[in-house]
């Protein structure tokens, strides 16, 4: 019997790093045990600034990928503004003292180029895919974003083939705090908000990736059709990583984007106080960043007395070496923004997290699905920004154990969080959708 096929259209996809890459990654390489044969839809030529080739290893060799030719506008952009580093999103807002020029590009980016700097892609992409879909007997279309272009191809080709489309939505669109952030207001942001109320509308259905983005986008649509299914964990991802070896340090490891919207200056009060009070404590600290990270994050953890000479911080890690860091950390630290009440993403980290199984000390909101994912799997809690006491009371009982030499306690680690079964709920809702 011959699999159903679904055409997957995403921007992100390997070389490109990030979290954006992994949810579909992993989908892709499981749907074909359940009976569907994916296809990815995927620039030939984005502009992205993350490379990450161990990311390649999920890529099946029978696995059909179209790339496809984009045309951004960033190589106008730069030379406009005059900017020669890769455009790094989340840290683009960041700069102290921005000039009038760097305001100005700022806004260029958030109120012209609506929803995003990849919408040229959408004519030329729905114009090749609709004749594709029909000499190919796609039975399904998904569309993931953000870029939430992505889903106006998806709009497209629901208009001129009447495929099945399902919108999948990683990040909130017009509820985005990094939309605030940007400065998106006024006719920008009524035209985001038209579009998202447009492809929620015509999607035979929306899945989403956390409950908050479901209620958020209820909100908008309340007769659209939504699902959530979250990110998950890969076993696969730790096959090869060796038992754990024992540390000298007592690491505290973030690893990814750590930009202004997610600053834990009350960690940092935290670790400084412990440092005075305890002085082996000082001693035995290592407090590992990776990634991109804001300069007044840096600048405030470099002129600390006591933290400055404790910081490590690389650049971009593999995925594939990501583990290894965690498997020689005491503490995973993960960092919501404590401004956004709502809680409405996940970090795809956690789950990460999950699968190496060591404690997590998460600084957001105790009401969120963070704080429940890790209540139920007793790997960690969530402190809120005034819980000083609290956050520092965990450091201590985490490095008693350290000094001990006793592991923490175990955590529950639960198959429905594995990507392969979290694909399992996929297929069953393409089923729905195909029949």
């Amino acid at each position: 019997m011959s699999k159903k096929k679904v055409l997957i259209i995403t921007y992100y996809w390997p070389p490109s790093g990030g979290g954006g890459v992994q949810r579909w990654l992993k989908f892709a390489k499981y749907l074909p045990q359940f009976g569907w044969e994916p296809i990815v839809f995927t620039p030939e030529n984005p502009e992205f600034d993350l490379k990450d080739d161990s990311l390649k290893k999920d890529i099946s060799p029978e696995l059909e990928v179209i790339k496809f030719p984009i045309w951004e506008p960033f190589g106008v952009y730069k030379k406009l503004f005059k900017k020669k580093e890769k455009l790094k999103q989340g840290i683009v807002i960041e700069k102290a003292n921005m000039s009038f020029i760097d305001k100005l590009s700022v806004w260029v980016r958030a109120n012209l180029f609506v929803p995003d700097p990849r919408r040229y892609w959408v004519k030329p992409s729905v114009a090749f895919l609709s004749s594709y879909i029909v000499e190919n007997k796609v039975d399904v279309i998904v569309t993931t974003g953000p870029p939430h272009s992505m889903h106006l191809i998806g709009l497209g080709l629901k208009k001129k083939c009447n495929v099945k489309w399902v919108a999948d939505f990683r990040d909130p669109w017009s509820d985005w705090d990094l939309l605030d952030k940007l400065g998106v207001k006024g006719i920008a942001r009524r035209i985001h908000e038209k579009l998202e109320k447009r492809v929620l509308h015509h999607a035979d259905h929306v899945l989403t990736a956390s409950q908050g983005i479901q209620r958020s986008l209820l909100e908008k649509h309340s007769s659209t059709s939504i699902s959530v299914i979250t990110n998950g964990f890969d076993p696969d991802d730790i096959a090869e990583i060796t038992p754990n070896k024992s540390n000298e340090k007592f690491r505290i490891t973030h690893l990814g984007l750590l930009n202004e919207l997610r600053n834990p200056d009350v960690l940092w009060n935290c670790l400084e106080e412990i440092c005075v009070e305890i002085p082996q404590f000082e001693n035995d600290l290592e407090l590992l960043l990776a990634g991109m990270v804001s300069d007044s994050i840096l600048k405030r953890i470099q002129t600390s007395l006591s933290l400055g000479t404790k910081l490590s911080h690389l650049d971009y890690i593999s995925h594939q070496e990501v583990f290894e860091y965690y498997r020689d950390s005491n503490i995973l630290l993960l960092l919501l923004n404590p401004n956004d009440d709502e809680q409405l993403i996940i970090p795809g980290k956690l789950f990460e997290y999950l699968l190496v199984k060591k404690p997590v000390l998460a600084i957001g909101k105790k009401k969120s699905e963070v704080h429940e994912i890790l209540q139920s799997s007793k790997a960690g809690e969530v402190f809120e920004i005034e819980e000083h006491e609290k956050i520092k009371k965990m450091i201590l009982d985490l490095y008693k154990q350290f000094q001990s030499g006793k592991p923490p306690i175990e955590m529950e680690l639960t198959d429905h969080f594995s990507r392969k079964n979290l694909t399992g709920r996929l297929a069953e809702l393409l089923n729905e959708l195909s029949n």
